[in-house]
């Protein structure tokens, strides 16, 4: 029966299946009223999937379907679908191991590898990308941005698997060995304790909080200029001391200089209670930063304006921890003080899952880089040994 034929007597019953692909997610496929097999999407939940599968049988058995790609809306065509176009795609149908859909916070940092790193794939259609623009492109990004390279490199391979499942492409052009897992020759720099202390010693407020949040407490510095006062609280030990916590529930991201955008942490394990050091100075530090800022609960601890209520922009780190750093020898990142902090907890013999916890960290993956010995003089968070 040809085609024609088949619009003459109208629509037939469809059929459909899921499977499950390499990558552990759910496939739906079906047979069109004309018989031709089609992808209808990809699905990390089966139930997802049971759901997409019964719609599109049903608009068949209804004659509501239409002839467009069920993943791809019908504005866009599966044989010109840019990169850009597949990742925010990729993006909207994927699912974190809890089942929930990827925050904006998460969505947005996608978004920021394909226009910043990917920026010469971008706006390809995908089918046009080979093996070699591939490979030329990280032969070029590799070396300048190595993490931010081999993040961008991941994301593309995960896009470019989507789009061969969903048959927009025949080939994955992703074949560089290690990529995912690429690091530079060297680890970052780590400060040692007395380049710490300096740098303490040389900020002022409210920088020199900024610098013991993340050096002494491992907090990252969008979930430092998110804090505000209702965030910390404090508690009577047993032995009579007053002890200190910072209560990590939100963070900050801009996608402009001034753009900024308020989420929770990515997943659960961003969501932690983290003590504040007695030693290293950490906690006097805070308590001064408090009582210079309004009583107010949802005052931030660091606002562009004296009633903290106005986040600071993109750049405004910058200057005051280009200058610190530089009068205390370091030359390295300000992330790298918070890889201060987790590396010396792994030295101390901290376990997978306590390191995991203090960093907020989703799975063991993203903690063993602090699981090794550097050499260099860290000191202790809580007086020594």
């Amino acid at each position: 029966m040809t085609k024609g034929e088949a619009k003459k007597r109208g629509p037939r019953r469809g059929r459909g299946s899921i499977t499950k692909n390499r990558a552990g997610n759910w496939q739906v496929r079906y047979t069109d009223p004309y018989g031709k097999r089609r992808a209808g999407g990809t699905y990390r939940l089966k139930g997802d999937a049971d759901q997409q599968l019964a719609k599109i049988l049903a608009s068949i058995e209804n004659n509501t379907w239409r002839e467009i790609d069920n993943t791809v809306s019908g504005d866009l065509n599966p044989k010109t679908i840019t990169l850009r176009q597949a990742s925010i795609r990729y993006c909207k149908g994927r699912r974190n191991k809890n089942g929930q859909a990827l925050s904006d916070y998460t969505t947005a940092e996608y978004a920021r590898l394909v226009d910043k790193v990917l920026t010469r794939l971008a706006d390809k259609p995908l089918r046009s990308i080979r093996r070699d623009d591939v490979n030329n492109w990280w032969a070029e990004v590799s070396e300048r941005t190595p993490t931010q390279a081999s993040r961008a490199y991941t994301h593309l391979n995960s896009v470019m698997r989507y789009a061969l499942d969903m048959q927009w492409i025949r080939e994955n052009p992703c074949r560089i060995k290690n990529a995912s897992n690429y690091r530079p020759a060297e680890d970052p720099a780590i400060p040692t304790g007395a380049e710490v202390a300096v740098m303490l010693q040389m900020a002022e407020q409210p920088l020199r909080t900024i610098i013991a949040l993340a050096a002494h407490c491992g907090l990252r510095k969008g979930e430092i200029l998110e804090l505000r006062r209702k965030d910390i609280t404090s508690e009577e030990g047993p032995d009579g001391d007053v002890w200190w916590f910072v209560n990590v529930r939100r963070g900050v991201r801009w996608r402009g200089e001034n753009d900024v955008t308020v989420s929770p942490p990515k997943t659960r394990a961003g969501i932690r209670t983290l003590g504040v050091p007695k030693v290293g100075g950490a906690e006097e530090i805070l308590l001064e930063r408090l009582q210079a800022i309004p009583e107010h609960p949802d005052t931030l601890i660091v606002s562009k304006d004296p009633a903290g209520k106005v986040h600071w922009s993109k750049s405004m780190l910058n200057p005051g921890w280009q200058r610190v750093r530089a009068v205390a020898g370091f030359s390295g990142r300000f992330h790298s003080l918070r890889a201060y902090h987790l590396t010396w907890f792994g030295q101390q013999g901290a376990s997978m899952k306590e390191l995991q916890a203090r960093g907020g960290h989703s799975d063991y993956a993203m903690v063993m880089k602090y699981q090794r010995t550097t050499g260099r003089e860290i000191d202790l968070l809580r007086g020594g040994k």
